[in-house]
């Protein structure tokens, strides 16, 4: 069963830069990307079997239960 999510900041490229945002991994294996937004951070994509995208989640650690959520549906 997946036991470590973690979250790595790095920038994302915008059409006006770059923004801050964060690499989500479970067991060092690329889950999503998130990005800031005024009500918390935004779902830019997920991977594997929860693939999905447009989801806000008012705290990083909302996304990382989401994740996990996800994990233990697909496993």
């Amino acid at each position: 069963m997946p036991t470590e999510v973690s979250f790595e900041i790095v920038r994302a490229a915008t059409r006006d830069g770059s923004e801050e945002a964060r690499l989500v991994f479970l067991d060092h294996t690329l889950m999503a990307m998130l990005v800031p937004a005024e009500t918390g951070w935004f779902l830019q994509f997920s991977l594997g079997g929860s693939e999905q995208e447009g989801l806000i989640f008012p705290t990083l650690s909302a996304a990382e239960a989401w994740i996990r959520e996800r994990a233990s549906v697909a496993a």
